[in-house]
């Protein structure tokens, strides 16, 4: 086979209009995030990078990202001090004095409490509710967190020591809101009057698919430090309007990017085009109840696992970062991405103790090097699994017939079209065939929430430095399991008999014969609980392998994060794990 590098450009739309007024220096700065409109900018509710940095605006946490000596580094925000007990089970956080909220009421450590019980509730169901599952009590609904409104202080009671609990401290989800404002439907965080924060900004604007406006906020306790007056979150998945308005001095700050530009923008504008660190993997996930079956032959529901992987193998992932996103990405070698930490390794990938699953993705077959090592492993896989085929391996114009269409989703963001383009000829030119639907991000979220998507891309950013993170989105009661193992069919329609039940069917594990509780829920658990590091590693990797086994997700690239700002904008934080904080910046 010839290398598939054809790139398909989209049509060019026209360049909306945003009605703002030109950036008053050192005043107001206007920015793109990518992805539309969020699908909530509620802390507890929102499960997406962009929404998180848009969150970070208005609210905060009793810790926090800030420039400590001259570096960007985790530090008391809503908390002035904190002790930790001598087990690592009992943190006590002391209030800052005198903090407010964003509409000037005060702000005790009840209410934070109060947000803490809402985030976590089954009521409430949030995506990223199981995140307070390492604070004694979360089983029972009953977490064990004391607030003393008087002494100012919040004391908290964890099941096992968690080495990340002062990040999660720092992470959206655990930012306090007006309990008494919201709503279960996250309403309220699209109202100026009702999105009340603690943090350095409030909001002033709220306008679907055109921005969300914010301007400093006076009762934050740090406000002397905050120089910027305004900030416009302009919303658009457009990468051309978002690319024009950038060149138009309209916004400041734009990370979604065709990679067609690079070059251009190298040239034109040196130094503004950076590929900032990243701690995230770039995937395809595939919805488990899809049957994946050749035509006449039933697979069973492990077989199809074996399928799945197969189709994520044919993707030669070195030619996709050379010659379609080239902006410093690396092939993945599996779901975790390179630095990524498991309380042992510094770097997961670089062990001995963990698997890569695509060694051969760019060296040419002996067989025929028109394809690659692992394009002949999948190919072989096809081909025992009994899917009918024309031509051969050794000829070069292999061609599977019977291979069931995929319906393939994803969001026109970034390098998203030009990625999933590449996968679509990579498996046309083995006969797989697929058909892509784009869709606005909230939709595609809230579509894969309900189990109504049969392949999506996919990316996750570590929202703190450990394998759990990667790990916990694929729980049993995550609302991030978009690939649907361990859940029921949600919303989906196409199932086979075969399939309907293989979210909660013993189809899982190493073996094939667990529950997804107890092949890879329990490995989560146990990692949350160990106080081993070399046991800890071990069970990372575990979970690993359990996950890569079921072919529900085909890991593609090790991120990196394109991004243009303007040479005049500066002491922005940008960390690896996402997060973007404004509340330093300068206008020069």
């Amino acid at each position: 086979m010839k290398k598939v590098i054809a790139i398909l450009l989209a049509a060019l739309l026209a360049l909306p209009l945003f009605s703002f007024a030109a950036m008053a220096e050192g005043e107001e700065i206007s920015m793109f995030w990518g992805g539309g409109t969020p699908l909530s900018i509620d802390p507890a509710l929102n499960s997406a990078s962009a929404g998180s940095n848009i969150i970070r605006l208005a609210h905060v946490g009793l810790m926090a990202f800030r420039y400590v000596d001259g570096e960007a580094r985790l530090a008391p925000e809503l908390a002035e001090s904190y002790t930790v007990s001598e087990d690592g089970t009992t943190y006590v956080f002391t209030l800052r004095e005198g903090l407010k909220w964003s509409d000037g009421t005060d702000f005790t450590a009840s209410q934070l409490k109060a947000s803490w019980d809402r985030a976590s509730s089954a009521d409430l169901g949030a995506d990223y509710g199981f995140m307070y599952d390492v604070i004694e009590g979360y089983a029972d609904g009953n977490l064990n967190v004391v607030a003393d409104d008087a002494a100012r202080t919040i004391t908290v009671k964890l099941n096992s020591p968690t080495p990340y609990f002062l990040e999660l401290a720092a992470f959206p989800t655990f930012y306090p809101v007006r309990v008494d404002l919201a709503d279960n439907g996250g309403i309220w965080a699209t109202n100026p009057e009702t999105y009340v924060g603690l943090g350095a900004f409030k909001m002033t604007k709220y306008a679907v698919d055109d921005v969300i406006a914010y301007e400093k906020n006076p009762y934050y306790w740090d406000a002397d430090s905050v120089s910027i007056g305004k900030v416009n979150c302009l919303l658009s998945e457009d990468n051309v309007a978002i690319l024009a308005a950038y060149e138009n001095g309209v916004a400041s700050f734009i990370d979604s990017l065709d990679p067609t530009e690079f070059d251009r923008l190298n040239a034109t504008y040196p130094g503004e085009l950076n590929f900032g660190a990243m701690l995230g993997t770039y995937y395809i996930l595939f919805n488990v109840h899809k049957d994946y079956s050749p035509a006449g032959k039933q697979l069973t529901v492990q077989e199809q696992s074996k399928a799945r992987f197969a189709i994520g193998q044919l993707i030669n992932r070195q030619e996709l970062c050379t010659y379609v996103t080239k902006d410093g990405r690396v092939p993945a070698t599996g779901f975790y991405p390179a630095t990524l930490g498991d309380g042992l390794n510094a770097d997961v990938r670089a062990s001995e103790t963990y698997t890569n699953w695509y060694e051969g993705t760019d060296t040419p077959s002996d067989i025929n090097p028109d394809y690659t090592v692992d394009q002949v492993t999948a190919a072989q896989m096809l081909i025992d699994l009994g899917y009918a085929y024309s031509g051969s391996i050794e000829g070069g114009d292999l061609k599977f017939t019977d291979f069931p269409s995929i319906e393939f989703s994803f969001n026109n963001s970034g390098a998203n079209a030009l990625i999933i383009q590449y996968v679509q000829e990579t498996w046309n030119s083995f006969g797989i065939p697929a058909t892509i639907n784009t869709e606005a991000w909230a939709t595609l979220q809230q579509n894969l929430k309900e189990g109504n998507a049969e392949a999506a891309r996919m990316g996750w950013i570590a929202d703190f430095n450990d394998c759990v993170n990667f790990l916990e989105i694929v729980i049993s009661n995550s609302g991030n399991n978009y690939p649907r193992v361990g859940k029921d069919l949600g919303t989906y329609t196409k199932a086979s008999e075969v399939t309907k039940d293989a979210g909660l069917g013993a189809y899982w594990g190493l073996n094939g014969d667990q529950t997804w509780a107890d092949a890879f829920d329990a490995i989560v658990a146990k990692i949350k609980s160990t106080t081993d590091p070399e046991e800890r590693a071990q069970l990372c990797a575990e979970g690993e392998r359990v996950l890569m086994a079921t072919g529900g997700v085909a890991p593609l690239q090790f991120y990196t994060r394109p991004f243009m700002l303007k040479p005049n904008v500066k002491n922005l934080i940008m960390m690896p794990t996402g997060d973007v904080i404004w509340s330093f910046v300068t206008i020069e």
